[in-house]
């Protein structure tokens, strides 16, 4: 085999890892079950040697969406937005579509906090927000409201949302536990 012919299979190999690594990435999705796999490693194939020089391969990270919340989701401190809680169950009955879930607040601090957005970990759960921006004085209160649509959903999923503010994010765990349907 040429060097060429060497070259051509490696950067096949590493396309093909990458679209396998992508083709993951996308079938992730929803989840239920465990909302914090444990990762999987995604080797690329051993280099060729060869006599000739080669410009080095540098790795691109895949650009996917987190199935689990990092540490920078949940960067505000404890003395800005007071929360009814932070984590929320939802027990469904058999035929629902809908879990809702409700997030009150209240604003401790000395200054008022903008809401910007939010954001979901899945396409399936969806946050409500009265207005955006959104402005809470000091000692004013509000209420987020969350749902996860449980069509062909089975088990327990978990979700999270991401609050986003001018005081840093603040993530709320949603859970829905869906009945056996045996």
């Amino acid at each position: 085999m040429n060097y060429k012919s060497r070259m051509f299979s490696l950067k096949r190999s590493l396309v093909a890892t990458t679209l396998a690594g992508l083709s993951l990435a996308l079938m992730q999705g929803c989840k239920t079950g465990d909302p914090h796999p444990a990762p999987t490693a995604v080797t690329a194939p051993a280099a060729i040697a060869t006599n000739k020089p080669t410009a080095a391969l540098a790795p691109t990270p895949l650009p996917t969406k987190p199935t689990a919340p990092s540490n920078s989701n949940d960067s505000m401190e404890p003395n800005i937005l007071k929360w009814d809680a932070v984590s929320k169950e939802y027990f469904a009955t058999a035929g629902e579509k809908l879990a809702l879930f409700s997030f009150s607040f209240t604003n401790i601090s000395p200054r008022q906090v903008v809401i910007y957005d939010t954001e979901t970990s899945c396409d399936c759960t969806v946050a409500t927000l009265p207005s955006h921006p959104w402005t809470i004085p000091s000692g004013g209160t509000g209420t987020i409201g969350a749902s996860i649509n449980l069509s062909n959903k089975v088990g327990i999923v978990t979700n999270y949302v991401i609050v986003e503010t001018s005081q840093g994010n603040r993530l709320l765990n949603v859970k829905a536990i869906l009945p056996d349907t045996k």
